[in-house]
């Protein structure tokens, strides 16, 4: 499963956007990133009714009780990416010991930190220089982003978009 997600992101060309810190990411960097070390790491799929993939979020654990968010919204999805963040969440949230969900967006990639924002999350701060990214080959600042369980639950409220979404582990 995590092979095909990854190929899904190379065949709707959006591996430069969800692996921006890779130059040429290859099916060996997911698979080592989306590794789960011990229970350090968990990797969700967002599926309609019909099995279709929507979009997938990497959760890896970090000190103090909280977790780093990595968001993918496939193209089939896009209408739906706040349900589908907001749902892995939820999900995280009720089958974790997680205080609070972190983030770091690189500056250009507005989409990201604005659903990071729908979906409950705070920005923190700016952080110069933080994210490599890859496709211009330089570093960007980054947007600092956290969430805890209260804020997620008044995140704003995402559009009907028809598209319900199911959370599993690969």
């Amino acid at each position: 499963m995590r092979a095909a997600l990854f190929r899904q992101m190379e065949e709707e060309g959006l591996l430069p956007f969800a692996m921006s810190a890779w130059a040429k990411p290859t099916l060996r960097d997911w698979l080592a990133l989306t590794a789960d070390h011990r229970g350090a790491s968990v990797l969700l799929r967002c599926e309609d009714a019909a099995g279709r993939i929507l979009g997938c979020g990497l959760f890896t654990r970090q000190p103090y009780r909280v977790w780093h968010f990595d968001f993918t919204a496939f193209r089939a999805g896009f209408s739906a990416a706040v349900q589908q963040a907001r749902g892995g969440l939820a999900w995280m949230f009720g089958r974790q010991d997680c205080t609070s969900i972190m983030g770091v967006c690189p500056l250009p990639n507005r989409h990201a930190w604005r659903l990071a924002e729908a979906c409950g999350f705070r920005i923190l701060t700016r952080l110069p220089r933080a994210c490599f990214y890859a496709r211009k080959g330089t570093y960007v600042d980054g947007v600092l982003v956290l969430c805890t369980r209260e804020a997620a639950d008044k995140g704003q409220q995402p559009r009907k978009s028809g598209a319900g979404c199911g959370f599993a582990a690969p």
